[in-house]
C-alpha cells in the first residue's frame, strides 16, 4: 500500500516563493522528474497563505526518503523559494476503502 507524505515548509514570503518557482521552473521540473523516476505517484503544492504544503503519494516510505536525500536540486529550490528551517514531514499509510479515488 502506498504512503501519503505531507510536508509543511515555512517560507519568508509565499508570494515571492511562488514567483521564484515560476521564474526558475526548470528547478522544480527537474525535482519532479527525479521523483517520477523513482515511482512517485502524485504531487501537489498547496498553501494556507503563509506556508508551502506539499502533498505527495509514494509507493512506500523508503522511496520517499531516497527521493528527499537524493534530489540534487532540492537545496536550490528550498533556498530560492525562501524556505526557513526544516520542513515538518508526516507520513500516512493509504487505505484502500470503498469510496476512495
Amino acid at each position: 500500500m502506498s504512503v501519503i507524505v505531507i510536508a509543511r515548509f515555512t517560507v519568508s514570503d509565499i508570494g515571492k516563493a511562488a514567483e521564484w518557482a515560476k521564474a526558475n521552473a526548470q528547478v522544480p521540473e527537474d525535482i519532479t522528474a527525479y521523483g517520477k523516476s523513482l515511482g512517485q505517484i502524485g504531487h501537489r503544492i498547496v498553501t494556507d497563505g503563509k506556508d508551502l504544503v506539499v502533498i505527495d503519494e509514494w509507493p512506500d516510505a523508503g522511496t520517499f526518503n531516497e527521493f528527499f536525500a537524493g534530489a540534487t536540486r532540492m537545496g536550490e529550490f528550498l533556498s530560492g523559494a525562501g524556505i526557513v528551517g526544516e520542513p515538518e514531514v508526516t507520513m500516512f499509510d493509504a487505505l484502500d476503502l470503498p469510496g476512495t479515488f
